[in-house]
């Protein structure tokens, strides 16, 4: 039996006992500060569980492929930001922040969206713009750890977690010494006060200064540059961990003047630098799966990204190459809406996500028109595995599927964890309505 179904089993049990730990559980989650827009993280009963041989293809695989993407990034039109930046369609009010080059590297840490398909993981996306979640996952995690239905079911199965927090900080501190900071930086986590997983980045601070380092949660409004430092209410800043997305800053750019000062003057170390956001653009796909850009990876790393990464092109006017034909791609994105996913290259938050074989027929027509002249991918649909989940309602315990998606994290290399999302939508986000939940690794 699977994981999955003997944990169900266990809960299908003991009804009563699996909705006295529903209740539980989302108590912790308020006491732990588990906490999405101040109300206790969506999630259900069930963590999720990889097989230890999926897991290692998961991890090895999604690590490779950033790497992949960062270097390719940093080489790709012999260089040439500019071009690169004018290939993705990238608007010019963040162009001229990611022209700036602070140094290598430019992705310290990072989220990738998988699905875990019986030929392996399919990555979909790279979020290395402000990644959320390493705090949320391992405090999740003691959480369910300490339910008596897990407790059960590891006494039965071997299971583990693989946490991300410590790690993150000490890739953080790494960054800095690498940069020649000898002392113990002062760290602030710069983010809008308001902002929905502000939790996320509590949990953070708090393993930062358990590493001994000060750290503060700071708004980038708030924020100043005094005698050549960056200060915010708490104090001078040595390194910026950045959640705040180079997007929402530059719309609000004279509200945040001195913050990105700091960053063009480089008076403190940024992690991630606005750099990240070559390879976490969403069309920058479309470049590792271009034939026409085949010479800038090897032959093996066309044979990763092949088997890891979705067939995916920016939507253009043009002819290309599909599954070894050549088609119009216009036309062929109009005929083919059930095999085919339509998004913004640089949205987030699963807006405007047309899932083809979910839209109906005029919907794509509109979207596809949407699409051409603006910065849009088209990206093969991947089928999305579904699992039956405990769901607990109106004082019942059910068990309904939910697409899932798995998230592994990267920090410099190092072995850390993942959490993943479970939906009803095809577009799986905690923002959208989905559930968050730990991934354990079993076997």
């Amino acid at each position: 039996m699977d994981a999955a179904a003997q944990y169900n089993r266990l809960l299908e049990a003991d009804p009563a006992a699996a909705l006295e730990q529903s209740f539980w559980l989302r108590d912790a989650f308020v006491r732990r500060g588990i906490l999405f827009d101040g109300e206790p993280m969506s999630s259900f009963l069930r963590p999720h569980f990889v097989e230890r041989l999926d897991w290692e293809r998961l991890r090895a695989n999604g690590r490779r492929l950033l790497e992949l993407s960062a270097r390719v990034a940093r080489r790709a039109f012999g260089g040439d930001v500019d071009r690169l930046l004018a290939w993705l369609g990238t608007p010019e009010a963040e162009a001229r922040w990611v022209r700036l080059d602070p140094g290598l590297p430019d992705v310290v840490l990072s989220r990738l969206d998988a699905f875990l398909t019986p030929a392996g993981p399919r990555f979909i996306e790279i979020n290395s713009d402000a990644p959320a979640g390493f705090g949320y996952g391992d405090r999740m995690a003691g959480a369910f750890q300490e339910l008596p239905v897990f407790r059960r079911f590891a006494a039965r199965r071997p299971v583990r977690y693989e946490p991300s927090g410590s790690r993150l900080v000490e890739a953080v501190l790494g960054a800095w010494h690498a940069r020649g900071g000898d002392a113990m930086p002062r760290v602030a986590i710069v983010d809008w006060a308001e902002v929905k997983t502000r939790a996320d980045q509590e949990i953070l601070r708090e393993a930062f200064e358990a590493a001994g380092t000060p750290c503060a949660l700071e708004d980038p409004r708030g924020m100043e540059v005094r005698d050549g430092r960056l200060l915010g209410a708490s104090g001078a800043v040595d390194v910026v961990y950045r959640r705040g997305v180079l997007s929402e800053l530059v719309a609000r750019e004279a509200e945040v003047e001195a913050f990105l000062r700091a960053y063009r003057d480089n008076l403190c170390l940024f992690v991630n630098s606005f750099r990240c956001h070559l390879s976490e653009d969403k069309a920058f796909f479309g470049l590792l799966t271009d034939e026409a850009f085949a010479g800038a990876m090897t032959a093996e790393e066309r044979e990763l990204v092949l088997q890891s990464v979705p067939w995916t092109r920016k939507v253009e006017e043009r002819k290309t190459v599909k599954d070894g034909t050549e088609v119009d791609l216009i036309p062929f994105v109009a005929r083919n809406r059930e095999a085919l996913v339509l998004k913004p290259a640089h949205g987030y938050g699963g807006r405007s996500v047309y899932v083809g074989d979910e839209t109906s027929p005029l919907d794509w027509e509109l979207a596809l028109r949407e699409a051409l002249g603006s910065a849009w991918v088209v990206q093969e649909r991947v089928a999305i595995p579904e699992e039956p989940f405990p769901v607990v309602e109106a004082g019942r315990l059910s068990f309904e599927p939910r697409k899932v998606n798995a998230n592994p994290f990267y920090v410099r290399g190092a072995e850390v964890g993942a959490v993943a999302r479970a939906s009803k939508s095809s577009v799986i986000n905690v923002s959208a309505g989905g559930g968050s939940i730990p991934t354990f690794v079993v076997g």
